[in-house]
């Protein structure tokens, strides 16, 4: 391990498929001394396709029972040997100097968490989606602001997307909190605010960013009334532990508040999620009726 190294910690959870398709993305990232997978409970398919990539850098961890995505990564961090830990997720990329680019922003504004814009890609054009995110800059970056926003310069913020490079010492005294419960809504965003309320800066930096390109089946999927009904569960705990410090900094009005207005946009949400669905299906032609059955001469 060099002076400076670095870990990724990768948790996941029945992903064989987008381990298969994501994971050569992170071995080629620079400056990367070691990685981490700790697999949620026993899962041979996934081991198979991380044993088939035949890096030495990797270690697997196999839990011996699905905890949830926090236990996963806690027990990846507690493995871990870098003086700097990369959360990574197993259905998304990073471009080659991701690490790299993400320590020289630590560095130059004295950052312990560092994070970056997450795009979703569309017809396999990376170039264009990213070019498309970087058009649409802000100015400020808060609770409500997609993670797909790209400030218009470094800016210190606890709200940050999921994949982030994080000092040591950060991790000496915070960890992810367990008691986000199946989908785990909220739970990176809470672990950046007790880093933030312990004096651990923060930082949300323009300079690179992750993709997603694909969707895939396993992981903390569910149907989606279930996944709605544990969303607002896991916001509440969410508001409830860090209420105070959000109305303080001008995030939300008041606890009770802020829950009823999030319900009702993720119902409004909902609401065109399944319009869309509606209008695919009808844009779609139609079926062509079955061949008509030949009578016997």
């Amino acid at each position: 391990m060099s002076a400076h190294s670095v870990s990724v910690v990768l948790p996941s959870y029945r992903r064989a498929a987008a381990l298969e398709a994501n994971f050569g993305s992170l071995l080629a990232v620079d400056g990367v001394d070691e990685l981490v997978v700790v697999l949620d409970g026993p899962d041979p398919a996934a081991a198979e396709v991380i044993a088939s990539f035949g890096d030495p850098r990797v270690r697997v961890i196999a839990l011996p029972q699905r905890g949830g995505s926090q236990v996963a990564r806690n027990a990846g961090i507690a493995a871990a040997r870098g003086d700097w830990l990369l959360m990574a997720d197993d259905d998304c990329r990073l471009p080659p100097g991701y690490v790299t680019t993400m320590l020289e922003e630590a560095e130059r504004h004295g950052a312990d968490v560092v994070g970056a814009p997450w795009v979703l890609v569309f017809d396999g054009d990376l170039d264009a989606e990213v070019a498309r995110a970087r058009a649409q800059t802000v100015a400020h970056v808060g609770l409500a602001t997609p993670v797909t926003r790209f400030p218009e310069a470094a800016i210190e913020t606890p709200f940050l997307y999921s994949q982030v490079l994080v000092r040591r010492a950060v991790f000496d005294a915070v960890r992810y909190d367990t008691s986000y419960k199946l989908n785990s809504w909220r739970e990176e965003t809470s672990l950046f605010l007790d880093a933030t309320k312990a004096g651990f800066k923060c930082l949300l930096t323009p300079s690179t960013y992750s993709f997603q390109v694909g969707d895939w089946d396993g992981g903390q999927r569910s149907g989606a009334l279930r996944r709605e009904f544990w969303i607002l569960v896991n916001n509440w705990r969410f508001l409830r532990r860090h209420g105070d410090w959000l109305r303080r900094h001008g995030e939300i009005d008041g606890v009770l508040r802020e829950q009823a207005s999030f319900a009702a946009r993720r119902y409004r949400q909902l609401l065109r999620e399944r319009r869309q669905v509606r209008a695919a299906a009808r844009a779609r032609p139609a079926a062509e009726p079955p061949p008509a059955k030949l009578e016997a001469v």
